[in-house]
């Protein structure tokens, strides 16, 4: 029976992904669980509700080789509030684990590790390395805008494919809720063996796992099989389940024609864009812009509050335009760029918007485009 001393700052340090994935599956009680393995001088705990799984090892004196599961939360509650260098973790009797210090012990009653869903094998998959901090800002251009709700399954999450650019290869992350479209490029070489050619659709849920996990970590190795998008660090494997949605073709939401682009400081449009929108409830939100040569003004009204305007300095030579934007989808997308200015690309008022900037190469924002103010 399962018996390991460890390190209790090692073991605390996993502890937030194991609860963010466990106890969500009311039906199958096991998956409340986590599963604890002490093996080959390891212990390895091992969260899943099916369509995530992490898993994570710290090295162990194990004492005694085995593995049981008990509740996630209570344990990583326990855990969590521990202090001191080491604790000890033993099986007892009727599939109960003892959590002891010098100082503490606690009981917790375990389920059988055999009813626990076995974790893939990745001995076959290809890994390939990039950078943390790039694949926390690719994920951060589009988890806000994969659509919600059970009827858009084929837009539930994020789309990874593996496209031509000009002569090198580059690796995109798109998502849609149909009234805005984000692409993100995460790497334009050293794509590997990466099996993204037809692309793969990833859920909102996992890549936030995979977010926090790339937000700790310098480098991560993501690899692909069928049914699974992996990403491994040094101690941690996390297993994302793929969705059978089948993603639209996003290239023809492109606007393929040059329009008249609108440069203005984007922080300054930020702020504008929240004082405008003070006055909204949830149910009226539109903020019409105005463009005139080097100006741009915008306005919000509401029947039951009043009216907002400010103007702006901005660079603009083309005609005057008036158009509006549920500011959210403004405020999100400006939200995660980093360029200090922002290009807003205007054909007409009939066609989508296309946001980008010099300091996020690879991004691209299109918003819908609402009535113009004239027409309301």
């Amino acid at each position: 029976m399962l018996k390991a001393m460890a390190n209790i700052k090692e073991l605390q340090k996993d502890l937030t992904h194991i609860t963010s994935i466990a106890g969500k599956f009311t039906s199958m009680p096991i998956l409340s669980n986590v599963l604890i393995e002490a093996s080959g001088g390891l212990l390895t705990l091992t969260a899943s509700d099916l369509e995530v799984t992490f898993q994570c090892s710290i090295e162990a004196d194990v004492l005694e080789e085995g593995a049981i599961t008990v509740p996630a939360k209570p344990f990583a509650d326990i855990i969590g509030s521990l202090k001191g260098a080491t604790l000890t973790l033993e099986e007892r009797e009727n599939l109960v684990l003892r959590v002891k210090t010098d100082y503490y012990h606690s009981d917790l009653l375990g389920i059988s590790p055999t009813e626990f869903p076995k974790t893939m094998d990745t001995g076959a998959v290809t890994f390939t390395e990039f950078p943390g901090a790039a694949l926390v800002d690719s994920i951060n251009k589009t988890i806000y805008s994969v659509a919600g709700g059970n009827t858009n399954y084929n837009l539930a999450g994020i789309f990874w494919v593996k496209e031509q650019v000009g002569d090198h290869e580059a690796l995109k992350l798109v998502s849609t809720d149909n009234s805005r479209l984000n692409i993100a490029t995460l790497a334009e070489e050293n794509l590997g063996g990466l099996l993204l050619d037809e692309g793969v659709l990833v859920s909102r849920k996992g890549l936030s796992e995979l977010k926090s996990l790339a937000e700790d970590s310098l480098a991560v190795s993501l690899g692909v099989d069928a049914k699974n998008l992996v990403a491994r660090t040094g101690n941690t494997l996390l297993v994302m389940r793929l969705l059978n949605g089948k993603f639209p073709n996003y290239h023809v939401l492109i606007p393929d024609e040059a329009g008249h682009p609108i440069v203005v400081k984007r922080e300054d449009f930020s702020d504008s864009l929240k004082r405008v929108s003070k006055i909204f409830d949830d149910k009226v939100r539109v903020v019409y812009l105005r463009i005139g040569e080097d100006s741009l003004t915008l306005s919000g009204k509401n029947s039951k509050v009043g009216e907002s305007e400010e103007s702006l300095t901005v660079s603009h030579s083309g005609p005057e335009l008036s158009f509006g934007f549920d500011p959210r989808h403004l405020l999100d997308a400006i939200s995660t760029m980093k360029s200090k200015e922002l290009r807003i690309n205007i054909i007409d008022n009939k066609r989508p918007a296309v946001l980008s900037g010099d300091q996020d190469p690879g991004y691209l924002g299109i918003l819908t485009i609402m009535a113009p103010a004239e027409e309301e």
